[in-house]
């Protein structure tokens, strides 16, 4: 090993050495990916589309067990047989709070808001108002959680809704 790398390394591991157990296990920072599918709740939304596929990626910073998320996603609807509407894209950016409730950081709940893209096949885009609320479980670096989910709509159903289920990885640093 080179001489110049030395001290500094040997410095950080007498750093980490000196820490307390408790600070040395603290992941300050994770990203996921899940996949996921929806399937539509409310009935106006329920009628149009048969179910949802789609994947999210993103990242959490924090410590202790509430963590800030940022979340980037991409969702397909497929339009049902006997509607009218065309396929839906929903492609949603949004920031949240994930909070872990038992030792270990094995269950967690969240809940997150941003804005979304919506496209349906055939008409242009638009952006919309987007939240989820949910609860999940890790178990190492595999994660699964079920959210209902939805984004605004201008008709009289207020909210286009699903229920979402994810699995999918998480790293810690």
């Amino acid at each position: 090993m080179k001489k110049q790398f030395r001290l500094p390394l040997v410095m950080a591991a007498l750093l980490v050495a000196g820490m307390p157990a408790g600070v040395q296990a603290q992941k300050l920072f994770f990203l996921f990916a899940h996949g996921q599918y929806a399937s539509p709740v409310q009935n106006n939304f329920r009628n149009n589309y048969n179910y949802g596929a789609g994947a999210e990626g993103g990242a959490g910073l924090g410590f202790g067990k509430t963590f800030v998320i940022g979340t980037v996603g991409y969702t397909l609807f497929n339009a049902a047989a006997k509607s009218e509407a065309g396929n839906l894209t929903y492609i949603p950016v949004k920031i949240g709070l994930r909070h872990y409730i038992l030792p270990g950081n094995l269950l967690f709940i969240h809940a997150d808001a941003g804005m979304a893209t919506i496209k349906i096949k055939g008409d242009g885009s638009s952006s919309r108002f987007t939240g989820d609320v949910g609860a999940g479980v890790k178990l190492g670096p595999l994660e699964a959680g079920v959210a209902y989910n939805g984004f605004s709509q201008s008709d009289p159903s207020g909210y286009a809704s699903w229920l979402e289920f994810k699995v999918g990885w998480r790293m810690g640093l």
